[in-house]
């Protein structure tokens, strides 16, 4: 990830509103016509006079931009009423989309410039479902039009024929998705389905039958547009969100595409349209202006120039529409929405580029998140998981490195001698002054080890996992001390986890004994798999945001678990309540299998979130519960139904599998959640699942926050918590619980009144536990504690 923090002193000249600008000359400016530009392109004419083509609000501007430094308006061509217009050209026509009624795809001839054009609004015929009104964006690879985000069906890609570039031949659509923009060379299309966050790759050989090959979400989920570099093996993207990236992707292996870095101006601003020229992406990024990057190291993406001419800044929607890199003089010419038309010329340089690996001392481990300062120009980049780094500059000469991470010395390089084009490596160990080696080892009950457990620590500064071996024993060398929540599990086991626990170089092993049982509160991914038809919302193991948002989905973890995960229809946490909910489609949640043929008699609990809202239609989108035994066809146990738009909140549920499943061995547990009516806003979380033997612990529960308030303080407590409770109207049986995290009770005091206070915990050793308010055995709140004796 690049955050480019560099002072071009020696290269920026000021212009009068403050903005830096540098390797970016401008030759003019003309406004056009007092109306807002849209999407801008070239064109070259037999005479070798060079065209800016410029989408304005009422059609399109032709202007001569042969004298680069006095741009001459040549031709107007009206269109459809439109903020919208983006062109390409092919063989010497111009082809325009807006999305301006009755717009259609307007053709316009530029054979005989420089005196003449003529121009025509192609509709499209029967074939293509409709009349073609309105389109988005299109592009032009191989004498095939590709026509994005129209009015016909899903507003997918249209597909036509250019063999006779002045009428169009329909040929085939894409229309799985609505699609905003795209890249299409060699028979595969590159695009961008902006609404899903997502680009596909799609094989279009076959006109008349795409076949999508492959999907990637984007870091902005908001996927714009996208670009090849030249020879064909990255892709750039952008996402048309508040303080976006330019982000580059290895896409030499369809079946494993890789991200591989991350650009973005030093403001919020909105990054908009790539194009790849010679490997420098040159991009619109709406108020900050034209920016290049140096692509040619795609892990490594490097601003080499920029020239800023817009009078806004922040993240609005304002300044440079577009860029056309690809004139034959050079020279760029960039449309902004305001302004009109700017003609620049570019100086292109390539960066110089700093890259390596940084490790531990003590075991030779990759150092992720090593902050790597190239002091005099105040640029910082972070190493990756993998240890590397990969940063640089535009300005050649001699720097000081630095190289720094908590709990390290960090290491300093001077007089390193940074060139443009030459790559530069230092492979650095940093010293730990606090690091230590950590062992620990998982037992069962009996004391014999539990191979293939997963172990995860959580601290403020760091988060790890750590995989048992065969000898049920894991080792960290490079340990930092520090407080971390710290959780054991593996399937067929009862996960254990501490909260707030004290690890130091005092304490260098530790041993976890693990309770035979299944529980699973997503802390760790055991193997759930996920089946989906629907367009969107597929089930997700996902970490929630653990606080307030405003969407259907659950913003926290149910209680009494380990973590901010668990299973949703989508992660939902970006845009709003329906831009990943569950579409069109079901989305199926199954478990691993659970050997259940040594208990007497097992209840299945989880919990679950469910949001069925809707516009105008009637809410019947549901949830339905199934168990299976060896493999069998699966048992309906329920279908769980919400009609209210009003309910979030987490539910539980227990019921007695035998009730199902006469003699239970090999079960699995299964969830189906299914729109049946399009356009519902559909939301669907399980988390807490366990098994239990005999009667849960917990039954099914209502709505416990009506009926009392239960309060636990402090939290952690070195001693013992204070457990103050009240009651909005009397209540029978009542008694306080406290329970380990394996559902055992441990203390049980009968209390009455309506409201009260005791203290509980002391003498317990340090761990979670579970502090429960019951009536006539019906549990009414929980409350987690933790005990740090």
């Amino acid at each position: 990830m690049k955050t480019r923090l560099t002072l071009l002193l020696l290269l920026f000249f000021k212009l009068s509103n403050g903005q830096e600008n540098y390797n970016m000359e401008l030759r003019s400016h003309l406004p056009v016509n007092f109306f807002e530009s849209a999407n801008i392109g070239g064109y070259v004419d037999n005479q070798g006079n060079e065209y800016a083509l410029i989408g304005t609000q009422i059609g399109m501007s032709i202007i001569d931009v042969t004298d680069p430094d006095h741009p001459v308006l040549k031709f107007q061509v009206e269109g459809a009423y439109s903020n919208w217009r983006e062109v390409k050209t092919w063989q010497g026509y111009a082809y325009v989309t807006t999305e301006g009624s009755g717009g259609g795809l307007q053709i316009i001839n530029l054979n005989q410039l420089p005196t003449s054009i003529d121009s025509h609004i192609y509709t499209g015929d029967g074939e293509i479902g409709g009349f073609l009104y309105t389109a988005h964006a299109l592009h032009i690879d191989n004498g095939f039009c590709y026509v994005y985000g129209s009015n016909i069906n899903n507003k997918g890609a249209l597909i036509f024929d250019l063999a006779d570039p002045w009428n169009p031949i329909y040929r085939g659509m894409y229309d799985e998705y609505y699609v905003h923009d795209g890249y299409v060379s060699n028979d595969t299309a590159w695009v961008c389905n902006i609404y899903e966050g997502t680009f596909s790759v799609v094989d279009v050989s076959n006109k008349a039958h795409p076949v999508t090959l492959a999907m990637q979400t984007t870091p902005g989920n908001f996927t714009h547009n996208s670009w090849l570099t030249d020879d064909h093996k990255t892709l750039l993207v952008t996402d048309e969100v508040d303080n976006s990236y330019l982000t580059s992707y290895d896409i030499s292996n369809i079946g494993n595409i890789t991200e591989l870095d991350r650009f973005k101006v030093n403001t919020e601003a909105i990054v908009h349209n790539t194009h790849v020229l010679n490997d420098y992406a040159v991009t619109s990024w709406y108020t900050e202006g034209v920016v290049i990057v140096d692509a040619a190291r795609p892990h490594n993406l490097i601003e080499v120039a920029k020239y800023d001419f817009s009078d806004f800044e922040g993240n609005s929607f304002n300044g440079c529409w577009g860029v056309y890199p690809f004139l034959p003089s050079g020279n760029l010419v960039a449309s902004d929405m305001e302004q009109g038309l700017f003609v620049l010329t570019p100086t292109y340089k390539r960066a110089c580029y700093l890259e390596g690996t940084v490790v531990d001392s003590l075991c030779g481990n990759p150092l992720a998140d090593v902050t790597i300062q190239i002091q005099e120009l105040n640029i910082n980049d972070l190493s990756k998981l993998d240890g590397t780094y990969a940063t640089g500059t535009v300005i050649p000469g001699q720097y000081t490195i630095v190289f720094s991470k908590e709990g390290f010395a960090p290491v300093t390089l001077t007089n390193v001698q940074l060139s443009n084009g030459v790559l530069t490596s230092f492979n650095i160990t940093l010293v730990s002054d606090s690091a230590y080696s950590f062992q620990g080892s998982v037992v069962n009950t009996l004391g014999n080890p539990v191979t293939l457990a997963q172990v995860n620590f959580s601290s403020n500064s760091e988060s790890f996992q750590l995989n048992v071996d065969g000898m049920g024993e894991y080792e960290k060398c490079d340990m930092l001390p520090d407080v971390y929540d710290f959780s054991v599990g593996r399937w067929g086991y009862k996960t254990k986890c501490l909260q707030d626990t004290v690890f130091s170089n005092d304490a260098t092993a530790a041993l976890s004994i693990l309770e035979k049982g299944y529980w699973d509160d997503f802390q760790f991914d055991f193997g759930w798999s996920v089946q989906s038809t629907a367009l969107k919302g597929k089930f997700e193991r996902t970490i929630l945001p653990g606080a307030a948002f405003p969407t259907a989905n659950p913003s926290v973890d149910d209680e009494d678990d380990c973590n901010q995960i668990a299973f949703v229809t989508g992660k939902n946490f970006i845009v709003s309540p329906n831009f990943d909910d569950l579409d069109s489609g079901y989305t199926r949640l199954t478990s691993p299998g659970m050997n259940l043929s040594s208990y007497s008699d097992p209840y299945i609990n989880f919990s679950y979130w469910m949001y069925n809202g809707y516009a105008g239609y009637f809410p019947n989108d549901s949830v339905f519960i199934y168990v299976s035994n060896d493999g069998g066809a699966p048992v309906l146990v329920s279908k769980l139904y919400d009609d209210s738009i009003n309910i979030k909140k987490w539910n539980r549920v227990s019921f007695r599998l035998k009730d199902y499943i006469a003699q239970p061995s090999q079960v699995r547990f299964i969830v189906h959640a299914e729109e049946f009516v399009p356009d519902n806003v559909f939301e669907v979380g399980i988390d807490r699942f366990y098994i239990s033997e005999s009667a849960p612990i917990v039954g099914i529960e209502s709505n416990p926050a009506a009926e009392c308030q239960l309060d636990v303080y402090p939290i952690p407590s070195k001693d013992f918590v204070n457990v103050k409770w009240s009651f909005v109207q009397h209540q029978d049986n009542i008694e306080i619980q406290l329970m380990d995290m394996s559902g055992r009770q441990i203390h049980q005091q009968s209390i009455s009144g309506m409201e009260g206070n005791t203290q509980l915990g002391a003498g317990l050793p340090s761990g979670v536990y579970i502090v429960r308010l019951c009536s006539d055995g019906r549990a009414l709140s929980n409350k987690r504690i933790v005990l740090t004796h």
